[in-house]
């Protein structure tokens, strides 16, 4: 875990005109103290599938593969007394909140910390849902078995990776990201049927590389952010773009017809990945791997 004192600042701006007689709550500040360590390890037990559900207001947030028999080690740091993490398992389903999330309302001083380091086995298939403050987080899904994953995330700068292929059939893959920079690299490897992303006002990269286990259905609103697509050139694509006062730019190796950009291999491939991208006032950016 990197030892990074991540400053959360979470401003109240406040309007007081006293002659008018409005009458304003200023809200309670979040103390920062001493720095406190706690550690949670859950043995596999036998289990071979489990739900996790995990809510993470503020800070730094890392996900890896850890050891094959244990469901879930995790070691998190914090020097703000309400944000202790509840970590309970209970009937296949395996929950993480950061403590009293309710005082992220407050005003936080400048040096709070808030570290998760959780890493799971890679022998248990997830079914995996995430909400995501303002974070910066590192995910490297990478040899999990993952049949479902879901994220929604705000303010946060977070990296997303799937360098090995998925050994569970993933269902789908969700992501809602607010005034996110975020990258998911190698979306292929994770597999997913279906696929939805909905972007907000921040920069999104989406690397649809890696290896596809069969076709896919890929949805995706762009907002007022910037868009890069990253689609590979050895399975068909076929990406319908619907623009509003978006732009669109492309690389020369995509034929187009209307608001549709196919790549060589469409048409010629038994899986493809068939696209649909909603633009708002963004920019969105294709380009073609493999060339």
């Amino acid at each position: 875990m990197k030892q990074v004192a991540m400053a959360l600042t979470l401003v109240a701006l406040v309007v007081s005109t006293l002659a008018c007689g409005y009458t304003v709550n200023i809200e309670p500040s979040i103390e920062v103290g001493t720095m406190q360590n706690y550690s949670e390890e859950i043995p596999l037990d036998g289990t071979d599938e489990a739900e996790v559900v995990i809510n993470f207001g503020a800070g730094e947030l890392d996900i890896s593969a850890g050891e094959a028999e244990t469901l879930l080690a995790g070691d998190f740091r914090t020097n703000v007394e309400e944000w202790a993490p509840d970590v309970s398992w209970r009937n296949g389903t395996l929950r993480l909140e950061q403590g009293d999330e309710g005082s992220m309302d407050g005003i936080v001083e400048a040096g709070a910390v808030n570290e998760w380091d959780l890493e799971f086995s890679p022998e248990v298939e997830l079914d995996m849902e995430l909400r995501v403050g303002a974070s910066q987080s590192t995910l490297d899904l990478s040899g999990l078995a993952l049949t479902r994953f879901v994220l929604e995330t705000g303010a946060s700068e977070m990296s997303i990776r799937f360098n090995e292929p998925n050994p569970a059939a993933m269902s789908s893959l969700e992501v809602a990201a607010g005034a996110a920079s975020l990258i998911v690299d190698e979306i292929g490897n994770a597999g997913p049927e279906t696929v939805t992303v909905r972007g907000g006002a921040g920069n999104l990269i989406l690397d649809l590389t890696g290896d596809w286990p069969g076709s896919s259905r890929i949805q995706i609103e762009a907002g007022i952010g910037a868009l890069t697509l990253r689609v590979p050139q050895d399975i068909g694509v076929r990406i319908e773009v619907t623009e509003g006062l978006g732009s669109v730019q492309s690389d020369s190796g995509f034929s187009r017809s209307g608001g549709a950009y196919t790549n060589s291999a469409y048409g010629e491939t038994e899986d493809e990945l068939i696209i649909e991208v909603t633009v708002g006032v963004g920019s969105v950016n294709l380009e073609l791997i493999g060339e």
